[in-house]
């Protein structure tokens, strides 16, 4: 019985090593590990995907109340979760129940975007108090008709502050008297 449990034995390490067509434990081994590290970044990819917003960092802004001054809105800054170029951002604006089409933001403080509602021209300007030259608490925008005060009288308006992808960030309303 002891020479029947030797041979099986023997039997099975011979049909072991005489098996060609089975991969060797090292290489088995590297794939098991290179799997593993392929699955781990398809994983990481996939859930960084789900955690990042789609329009990559937006911030969070907030206005101050709009003053009116001379026929013009002013827009403060209040304040601002980062510091972005204003290159990321784009303006519009609503005039009663019509809304123009986005345009970009001025990028140098001082300079203004132009839009066309109702065959009115109005320009917005973004002051970069700081000249920090991205958007901070501080700065402000001003909405004025094509040096023109806004009218007529008891007008809505709303001011829109986007994104690039075009999302909103902030928006702030108001009259005229």
């Amino acid at each position: 019985m002891a020479a029947k449990a030797a041979r099986k034995d023997y039997t099975m390490k011979s049909v072991i090593r005489k098996d060609e067509a089975a991969v060797s434990p090292v290489i088995a081994t590297i794939l098991m590990v290179a799997i593993t590290v392929v699955l781990a970044a398809v994983l990481y990819v996939m859930v960084s995907g789900l955690i990042t917003p789609v329009g990559g960092n937006k911030p969070l802004v907030t206005f101050s109340a709009v003053t009116q001054s001379s026929g013009n809105a002013t827009i403060a800054v209040a304040g601002a979760s980062q510091s972005v170029s204003p290159s990321n951002y784009k303006v519009n604006l609503q005039v009663g129940s019509n809304t123009g089409s986005a345009v970009a933001m001025p990028t140098t403080g001082g300079l203004f975007a132009t839009m066309t509602i109702n065959s009115v021209v109005y320009r917005i300007y973004w002051t970069d108090i700081g000249g920090e030259k991205t958007v901070n608490p501080g700065d402000n925008f001003r909405v004025t008709g094509n040096n023109l005060p806004l009218s007529p009288a008891a007008t809505s308006y709303t001011f829109y502050l986007l994104w690039s992808d075009g999302s909103s960030i902030q928006q702030s309303s108001w009259s005229t008297p």
